[in-house]
């Protein structure tokens, strides 16, 4: 693959600076202090990622430390200072982005630009509706994928598409200043991880010739008509992985399609008919719940609109119609939410 240079330049223009002061400050606009100032003022900030990055005397900040618990995980974030370190992380991937992106597989799903879950989604349902030979299934996971990245192969991969000597300083300052592995709650960390995983895609399809080959982040699916092959091919991802520092969870499991379900992207893939996973169905019901018993409150709303897009997809409308609209419809949810919305506007 050919190697890319001047890229410093693009990074530091103008242009490409407000336009990642803009998308740092996205959606915040009803925070105060300084993310609010380069909300209304980008240019200014602009200006001075400029020069900083143009000194040369980039410095970021240690990122603050927070615990979330998500359906029985905990999750360890990383959140970067916002000005200028997370500008400057918008900055550089508005321009390495393509350049990374440039060898992804087909069906290399999550934090890809109109490649997320639906995408994952639709394309398991292409293969399974489409292909009367899928007789078996795979269904593997990677063990603790972003903390185990090694950040110094990482390096490595980038050194074999990138040649400007400035944005791989910069690249490795950001990975340094993250610690271990990859950082969850940096910008940078997604697009990087799908980089990481590219040599493991390739192999996967060119060398083993599997079927039918679907990756969302580290939840990894493979269908084919041959089970030996799929044995095979589970042997050689697990060498793959430990080359790059990284090892497969235990749980991996390959089983004759239409006897279980595929447990993919919070979707249950029967034969014939797609449900919600049940960890995500039970949290919708919850916040139906909670409606019910206190009102149209803004947060229960947001919560019942997020499920309620997922569940359009599945064979969900005859329960939808007579146990959930009764209480909430999603019309008057978003009208909820609308109003909240414009009365911000007002107030700013």
């Amino acid at each position: 693959m050919k190697r890319i240079g001047f890229l410093y330049e693009k990074i530091c223009s103008i242009d490409n600076l407000v336009l990642a002061v803009r998308n740092a400050t996205k959606n915040k606009q009803h925070r105060r202090g300084i993310v609010k100032d380069a909300h209304d003022h980008p240019e200014i900030y602009a200006a001075q990622v400029k020069q900083i990055l143009e000194s040369g005397n980039v410095e970021f900040a240690p990122p603050r430390l927070k615990t979330r618990r998500e359906h029985n995980k905990i999750r360890n974030i990383k959140t970067p200072r916002f000005y200028p370190d997370q500008i400057i992380h918008w900055a550089l991937m508005q321009v390495i982005d393509p350049i990374i992106h440039r060898g992804m597989d087909r069906y290399c799903c999550g934090s890809v630009k109109g490649r997320g879950t639906n995408a994952a989604r639709k394309a398991v349902l292409k293969f399974t509706n489409n292909d009367p030979r899928i007789k078996y299934v795979m269904k593997a996971d990677i063990r603790h994928f972003f903390e185990s990245v090694d950040c110094e192969i990482l390096k490595q991969k980038f050194r074999r598409v990138i040649k400007d000597a400035k944005v791989l300083s910069l690249i490795d300052a950001i990975l340094d200043n993250g610690g271990p592995g990859l950082p969850i709650g940096y910008y940078t960390s997604q697009a990087f991880s799908n980089f990481y995983l590219q040599t493991l895609d390739h192999t996967i399809k060119e060398k083993l010739k599997i079927r039918h080959y679907i990756r969302y982040v580290d939840d990894i699916v493979f269908m084919d008509r041959n089970k030996r092959k799929m044995h095979k091919a589970v042997k050689m991802l697990k060498s793959i992985l430990r080359h790059g520092k990284l090892k497969l969870k235990d749980d991996w499991e390959i089983w004759r399609y239409g006897t279980r379900p595929i447990d993919f992207v919070g979707y249950r893939f029967y034969k014939g008919y797609v449900l919600l996973r049940k960890q995500i169905f039970y949290s919708l019901m919850r916040s139906v719940r909670k409606i019910e018993r206190f009102g149209l409150r803004l947060r229960q709303c947001l919560r019942f609109i997020s499920f309620i897009a997922r569940a359009k997809f599945i064979n969900f409308k005859k329960y939808y119609l007579e146990k959930i609209k009764p209480i909430v419809s999603q019309g008057r949810a978003q009208k909820v939410i609308s109003c909240h919305a414009k009365k911000q506007l007002a107030a700013a």
